[in-house]
């Protein structure tokens, strides 16, 4: 049986697992349920599988014939909204839902499982189908690379996000840069409180604060290459309890966003200084601190990427036209700064009435008619690798 016949088999199955995780979404870092029944369907299938950390499954195919290896991934954590749409699937879980793509991924990379396990006498080498726990906080991509580290690697990774914005049919497989490393900061201005109407005896954060953040918001323009993009943005500012007291301290909060590998630390060095010096000019102390998000951008292999959209077209998607890469992030980047391979946007955009395009939205849904050509791809490409 072909690939297309296999894929149309099991559509309905991938759809029926699709909204079984819909309606019993799990946060990240607390996603036992979805990892247990991730493992009992690879079982069905004979696929063995393991955990890798608390959450993370890897189940492992191996092919007739020894041959290279291929890592596919999807990420199987929901979000703190509570669903607004009223479908039969709705999430039975109060103030949970998917509401980024994530039941699709996991649904479509247990069908494409399933349907290599019938093909697994055509493959020359290894699967490796990774469900990552905690993408939406960051976490799980470090753990399931260190593991595939561990047993020597492997040498091509793939993966795709459903694109609530794109129409069903569609893939965006660009060479390079795809979506966009992110970083917080957070500046700490302290000065000494005092009355408002004698501010020379006092040192006032609130200025050097304010000077600071004037300061920061033009390093793309002022402080960094102006052909690698970045977007720096302080979204939080904070200080003062009354209109005539100078308070004790400031407090500012941002994040970045950034296209190449290194940027980003050199962006917070860039903020570092600015707040150091600024409050300095003032009097004040400025400490600054940067917490982790998906510190690396997505930046596909152009190798991998140019033979992904061949096998794209060959199973019947159109290639989006060509557009800027996205200043969101997915902390999928970290399987690819250890491996080749690509990342890749797939149109699933819903049309019923009153649903949502936009993801993080509480009226964001799926078509679910996009499913069937995802997870043929993903299957054609396999067995173009390990053939």
């Amino acid at each position: 049986m072909d690939i297309t016949a296999l894929a149309a088999q099991y559509e309905q199955y991938v759809i029926g697992l699709r909204r079984e995780f819909h309606q019993h979404p799990e946060l990240s870092l607390q996603e036992q349920r979805t990892a247990a029944r991730i493992q009992e369907e690879l079982e069905r299938f004979s696929i063995p599988s393991h955990t890798v950390g608390k959450y993370n499954v890897v189940g492992v195919l191996e092919g007739a014939k020894p041959g290279r290896r291929i890592a596919i991934r999807a990420d199987i954590d929901a979000l703190p909204l509570t669903e607004q749409n009223e479908v039969p699937y709705k999430s039975q879980t109060d103030g949970v839902m998917h509401a980024c793509g994530h039941d699709g991924h996991t649904a479509i990379l247990l069908g494409t499982a399933r349907v290599l396990a019938e093909l697994r006498d055509q493959l020359a080498g290894s699967v490796y189908f990774c469900f990552q726990s905690a993408e939406e906080v960051g976490a799980g991509a470090g753990e399931l690379v260190e593991y595939l580290q561990s047993i020597g690697g492997v040498d091509q990774v793939i993966g795709t996000h459903l694109d609530g914005g794109t129409p069903a049919g569609e893939i965006n497989l660009p060479d390079g840069p795809l979506m966009a490393g992110a970083m917080g900061f957070e500046i700490t201005v302290q000065g000494e409180g005092g009355h408002g109407s004698r501010p020379d005896k006092a040192i006032d954060p609130v200025k050097p604060a304010c000077d600071i953040l004037l300061k920061i918001a033009s390093i793309p323009a002022q402080r960094h290459n102006p052909f690698d993009t970045c977007v720096v943005s302080p979204c939080q500012i904070v200080a003062g309890t009354k209109n005539n007291i100078i308070p004790e301290s400031a407090f500012i909060a941002g994040n970045i966003r950034f296209f190449k590998y290194g940027d980003g630390d050199k962006i917070v060095e860039t903020i570092r200084q600015i707040a150091e010096y600024t409050a300095q000019a003032y009097g004040a102390k400025a400490t600054v601190t940067k917490q982790v998000m998906s510190p690396l951008p997505v930046i596909n292999d152009p190798a991998c990427a140019a033979r992904g959209r061949e096998i794209a077209q060959q199973v019947g998607l159109q290639l989006a036209v060509p557009r800027d890469p996205t200043t969101g992030s997915d902390n999928y980047a970290e399987f690819l700064a250890a491996f080749p391979g690509f990342y890749c946007d797939t149109g699933a955009r819903c049309t019923r009435e009153g649903s949502s395009g936009n993801h993080h939205n509480p009226n964001f849904d799926l078509d679910e008619s996009a499913f069937q050509k995802v997870m043929e791809f993903f299957v054609a490409y396999t067995l173009d690798f390990l053939q």
